[in-house]
């Protein structure tokens, strides 16, 4: 029976992780190690996880690595242990519940098709609509929605996503230095997809997130200018040009890639231009 590892990067979020590990430990499929990527946690998450999962393995760092950072650290452990291919990854945020046969059933569709990525369905947990179900991506127009077919699907999250370890080696790991958060799982699967691979979700296999507890996706009406660049450049933050513009240079196929980037540096510097005259206005009234 082949083991599946869950790599689970973590910092602080304790409430979120109890609620997981409380999911976790429910499994009917027992068959599983922890990755427990605690990336510079204080609030006594590994403590708190080393009480509750047996087959554990704690990988610590400092602070810096988010999320493309601490999945690349999990990648590499199970390259250097030389993990059986022919076990199974799953790649999955603190922040979901799920029920007791979540592994049992995403084992179960993932073993039906060879060379494939599956990424388990995600349900807000406050409204309980699907959220995540695959993404299409239209390269022509940098659009991204959800996908309304099976064979649509050319991008997908990493929030609850299964494959097998050998695929896992043969796509290679992330890029935390390129794309340290947002984006990292993008072109992930994205590279994955262009190798051959299929990326499915399937509506057995589904999950419920906390919205709430992710990052920077909206900046909103900042006080001021300078916050908005602060959040605007944060590595936490979703509109961040200088990701887009790398994950538009690595994923994008060559024929859309030149007009992606222009689109890019035009919208970076849009926005920046327009929050310069709205910081002027600030200042004039204060």
């Amino acid at each position: 029976m082949p083991k599946i590892y869950i790599l689970l990067p973590v910092h602080n979020r304790l409430e979120q992780t109890r609620s997981f590990i409380e999911s976790l430990c429910q499994q009917t499929y027992v068959d599983y190690r922890l990755i427990l990527i605690d990336d510079g946690s204080v609030d006594g998450t590994a403590e708190y996880v080393k009480d509750r999962i047996k087959d554990l393995v704690i990988i610590t760092g400092q602070g810096n690595w988010f999320w493309g950072g601490g999945l690349h650290q999990g990648y590499l452990w199970l390259r250097k242990n030389k993990v059986n291919k022919e076990d199974v990854v799953l790649i999955i945020n603190n922040d979901t519940e799920f029920s007791s046969d979540f592994l049992e059933k995403g084992m179960s569709i993932l073993f039906k098709m060879p060379q494939t990525l599956l990424l388990a369905q995600a349900y807000g947990k406050d409204n309980a609509n699907l959220i995540e179900s695959g993404v299409y991506v239209d390269w022509r127009s940098l659009n991204f929605r959800q996908a309304r077919k099976k064979d649509e699907i050319n991008c997908l999250s990493t929030r609850g996503l299964f494959l097998r370890v050998g695929d896992f080696f043969d796509i290679g790991g992330f890029h935390p230095f390129l794309l340290p958060h947002y984006l990292a799982d993008y072109e992930f699967t994205i590279r994955a997809n262009h190798k051959g691979y299929t990326l499915i979700t399937d509506p057995e296999l589904s999950l419920i997130v906390d919205e709430s507890s992710t990052g920077i996706h909206k900046l909103g009406q900042c006080i001021s200018p300078i916050e908005f660049y602060k959040n605007y450049f944060s590595i936490r933050s979703a509109d961040n040009p200088f990701f887009w513009f790398t994950f538009v240079a690595m994923a994008c196929p060559w024929p859309w890639k030149a007009v992606n980037l222009l689109r890019v540096l035009y919208s970076g510097v849009g926005t920046l231009i327009r929050v310069f005259l709205q910081g002027a206005n600030y200042h004039r009234k204060t």
